[in-house]
């Protein structure tokens, strides 16, 4: 009877905690956070680094070995930056990205 008892607390509790958890404001206020994150994409031969309104974002552009290539600093805008083609690691304050120019 322990044992059964147990199992039912068992199973209740991971049918409680398999379901999806947010308020019904949560994608609303994932996307106004994601329009204000800096954003990079990669274009042919050239890569776009974007800064939200109202903020200047430090952008460094680093080979895949590591060596600084390029600093940039964004105010409020966009801004490309040529580059050879090949592997860059692109770091910024929140995050860092790995991109490939063809």
């Amino acid at each position: 009877m322990r044992r059964f008892v147990s199992t039912v607390i068992l199973l209740l509790a991971v049918n409680a905690f398999s379901g999806q958890w947010f308020a019904g404001a949560a994608p609303a206020v994932e996307s106004r956070v994601a329009d204000r994150a800096p954003a990079v994409s990669v274009e042919k031969g050239y890569i776009e680094l974007t800064a939200p309104d109202g903020d200047n974002v430090r952008f460094e552009i680093f080979s895949i070995t590591g060596q600084l290539i390029k600093s940039v600093t964004v105010k409020s805008s966009t801004v490309k930056v040529d580059l050879p083609k090949g592997f860059y690691i692109i770091k910024c304050e929140t995050w860092t990205k790995r991109v490939m120019l063809r």
